[in-house]
């Protein structure tokens, strides 16, 4: 693959993308609201953590709801005695958590720490969704989404079917330290904003620079604020037209070769 100079490479980053510092999209100045995961790719015994990271200052009060749906086969036999396993849609609902008064521009809020991946769920996708309320109760004002593949090598392989609208599955390579592609199932259209944690600690904030470049590839400009010090940091994306986050947990960026 010939090799492009960083000024080729940051000016592709900006191709599609809606503006970094112009004017955005209407649907993308309502304050955002990220979340973050443990983990994106899954199997049994993980455990999943999920957190609320706010992007800007979230004015309250108001409680969250976490919601976890997933498939989880079953053997069904017909008239003849023949078996087949199909699968069914399951549901588990967190009850509502306690009333937030507001969150600051980078602030963490912890959501639920309490769902593990056990056998017996069918391989695919485990979407999590969390609808914000106004106060304890009354319907939802916004609902947030994200979602982690679901991997168990003792289970037969998934027929195929809808997967995670918005997944970023892991890097895929680094064209420069800053310049980063990750592998990732992607929306039609998205507008994306994001974060660099190590640990309970924003480093940098991403408010340009995400775009996609490929079918399956998503490109990540990457400060070197976010990776001064070494060690692995977590990637929160979010999508805010569809309101999907995605995170990439444990990112170490490899020497570009």
């Amino acid at each position: 693959m010939a090799v492009r100079s960083r000024a080729q490479l940051t000016a592709a980053v900006f191709v599609g993308l809606t503006g970094w510092g112009l004017a955005q999209p209407s649907a993308a100045q309502s304050p955002v609201i990220a979340l973050r995961t443990s983990a994106s790719m899954v199997r049994p015994g993980d455990c999943l953590r999920l957190e609320a990271l706010a992007l800007d200052d979230v004015s309250g009060p108001f409680s969250a709801q976490v919601t976890y749906r997933y498939a989880s086969p079953i053997v069904v036999k017909d008239e003849d005695g023949k078996e087949t396993t199909t699968t069914r849609a399951v549901e588990v609902r967190r009850p509502a958590g306690p009333t937030i008064d507001a969150l600051n521009r980078l602030q963490l809020q912890l959501l639920d720490d309490t769902f593990c991946f056990g056998q017996g769920a069918a391989p695919g996708p485990f979407r999590v969704e969390v609808a914000l309320r106004s106060g304890a109760s009354g319907p939802p004002f916004a609902t947030l989404e994200t979602c982690a593949m679901f991997d168990d090598p003792d289970a037969p392989a998934p027929a195929g079917g809808p997967g995670c609208g918005f997944l970023v599955r892991g890097l895929k390579r680094a064209e420069t330290e800053e310049f980063l592609v990750f592998d990732a199932d992607l929306p039609p259209s998205g507008f994306y904003r994001g974060a660099i944690l190590r640990g309970g600690t924003v480093e940098a904030v991403l408010d340009g620079g995400i775009s996609q470049i490929g079918s399956h590839e998503l490109s990540v400009l990457i400060p070197r604020l976010g990776l001064a010090g070494g060690g692995a940091v977590d990637l929160v994306l979010v999508d805010q037209f569809g309101h999907a986050s995605s995170t990439v947990p444990r990112l170490a960026v490899p020497a570009v070769r």
